[in-house]
């Protein structure tokens, strides 16, 4: 489990796990499994495992050139966690791409725009397939 994703509520003396927000993601990859070209099978065994959220992560921050408060609104968390999440990501990537280990993307705490949801472009602000309707960045624009 990651360090950022357990905080304890004292109660009485007590430690209480406090639930973890789910984080809101855009699509899932269709690809869940990277390994290099001259690697055996058996390296998949010692492979980084990268949670969904952390591709999500680079894929705001990467792809979409989304700047970290944007990215962190679109995924329903704080920018701090935010900044956690993306740096884990980068540091198993930059491990994985150095010493020639693959990576599993896998797990994680987070739900889906729709469930099944293709990866397709559309509006950051709602998630509607068609920019042109999307009421909130009309309200942004000021058109009606």
């Amino acid at each position: 489990m990651y360090y950022y994703e357990i905080y304890f509520i004292i109660i009485g003396g007590v430690k209480i796990a406090r639930p973890l927000k789910e984080r809101r993601l855009f699509c899932l990859p269709a690809v869940k499994c990277f390994k290099p070209v001259d690697c055996i099978s058996s390296c998949i065994e010692d492979a980084n495992v990268l949670s969904f959220e952390e591709i999500e992560a680079l894929r705001l921050v990467d792809l979409e050139n989304c700047d970290f408060q944007e990215a962190s609104e679109s995924m329903q968390i704080s920018a701090s966690t935010f900044c956690r999440i993306l740096k884990s990501a980068r540091f198993k990537i930059s491990q994985s791409i150095w010493f020639g280990k693959s990576f599993i993307i896998s797990g994680g705490n987070y739900k889906t725009a729709e469930p099944g949801a293709v990866c397709e472009r559309r509006c950051k602000m709602c998630w509607k397939k068609d920019i042109k309707k999307c009421i909130k960045l009309k309200n942004i624009e000021g058109n009606d």
